[in-house]
């Protein structure tokens, strides 16, 4: 999956209408709250990326998120 593509599936599973960039920090997203980080955790869960619950407490940018799927352009 490329990076666009999960940007994608991010703003699909936290439903929110504009579109994300990788440096956005996750406080400035309506969206981003707890039941915005249990629908993540199911959307990498489906993605068969398993992560601990508490790794989306420390998370500031989707950045981050990128980097915990490991998804990238290369």
């Amino acid at each position: 999956m490329r990076i666009k593509e999960f940007l994608e599936a991010i703003s699909e599973a936290l439903d929110c209408e504009k579109e994300l960039t990788i440096d956005q920090k996750v406080e400035d997203i309506e969206e981003w709250d707890s039941l915005g980080i249990l629908s993540l955790v199911s959307m990498f869960d489906e993605m068969g990326i398993q992560v601990e619950l508490e790794k989306f407490e420390h998370i500031e940018t989707i950045k981050q998120l990128v980097d915990l799927a490991e998804v990238s352009d290369e």
